[in-house]
C-alpha cells in the first residue's frame, strides 16, 4: 500500500492524464455556473492544485484573465504551462508553483480562490487542511470568494460503499485510497458537516453548498471523469 500521500501527484503519468482532462473535458456547466455568478473577469483569481490546467484554462477560455494558477507538484505545473503555450500561447496567466498549507503572497491579494475536483481533500488529511484553510483565508481579500468541491460520503453517489469503508490505522473516517492509472491516490471524503464546521471554524461564512447534480445536469465526459461531488462557495467577512 503506499504510503506517501503526495507521491500520485509528481507522478508523470498523472500529470498526463490530468493534462488531457484541460483537453477533453474542461470547465464543468456547473463550475461555470458559480463562477460565473461569484467572479467577476476583472477579478485576481487563484487556483490551487491545477493538476494539468482543465479548471485554469477553462476561466481563460472564458474571459478570466487576471489568473494565478499553481500546484505544489513542479511536475503539474509543468505541464499545465505545456498545455497553456499550445491551446493559449498568448495568455498571460501567471503558472507557478505554490502549497496551500504554506503560500507565499500578500495578505488580502486575491479576490477568489478556487481548489478544483477535491483538490482541498487531496491534501495529505485535516492536519494539511488545518493549515491550508487559514493560509486561504488570509490571502482573499475581504469579501473574497472561496470555491471548491469534496466529495460527500452520506449523500454522493458511493454513500453506501463509504458507509462499509474501514477506517485507515493512520487517518480519520472518510479517508481513503484509490487506484489509478498511475499510481494509488490518497483522498478524504467528507460530511457536508465536517466541512462546514471546518470552513466555519477560519471564519468563512457558507454562501452554498450543493451537490453538483443540483447545479447542473453534466455531460457524460464530466460524469466519467468526476462522479458526484459537492460545491462549497464560502466568502470572507
Amino acid at each position: 500500500m503506499e504510503t506517501d500521500r503526495q507521491a500520485h501527484w509528481l507522478h508523470p503519468l498523472t500529470a498526463l492524464n490530468y493534462a488531457r482532462a484541460a483537453v477533453q473535458v474542461g470547465l464543468w456547466k456547473s463550475e461555470e455556473i458559480l463562477v460565473s455568478h461569484y467572479f467577476h473577469r476583472d477579478d485576481h483569481l487563484l487556483e490551487l492544485g491545477c493538476g494539468g490546467g482543465r479548471a485554469g484554462l477553462g476561466l481563460w477560455q472564458r474571459g478570466y484573465q487576471n489568473l494565478t494558477i499553481t500546484d505544489f507538484s513542479p511536475v503539474m505545473v509543468d505541464m499545465t504551462r505545456h498545455v497553456f503555450d499550445e491551446i493559449a500561447p498568448t495568455h498571460l496567466a501567471t503558472i507557478e508553483k505554490a502549497n496551500a498549507c504554506s503560500l507565499h503572497y500578500a495578505d488580502e491579494s486575491f479576490d477568489g480562490v478556487l481548489f478544483a475536483f477535491n483538490g482541498l481533500m487531496c491534501l495529505r488529511g485535516r492536519e494539511d487542511r488545518q493549515k491550508a484553510l487559514p493560509e486561504i483565508f488570509r490571502v482573499l481579500k475581504p469579501g473574497g470568494i472561496f470555491l471548491f468541491t469534496a466529495n460527500d460520503r452520506e449523500k454522493g453517489e458511493n454513500a453506501q460503499a463509504w458507509a462499509r469503508e474501514p477506517k485507515l490505522p493512520d487517518g480519520e473516517p472518510g479517508d481513503r485510497w484509490h487506484e489509478t492509472e498511475s499510481t494509488p491516490v490518497f483522498m478524504h471524503s467528507s460530511t457536508e458537516s465536517e466541512t462546514l464546521a471546518e470552513l466555519n471554524g477560519v471564519g468563512f461564512k457558507i454562501l452554498q453548498s450543493k451537490l453538483r447534480s443540483e447545479i447542473a445536469s453534466e455531460n457524460a465526459v464530466v460524469k466519467n471523469f468526476a462522479g458526484e461531488t459537492r460545491f462549497y462557495v464560502a466568502q470572507k467577512v
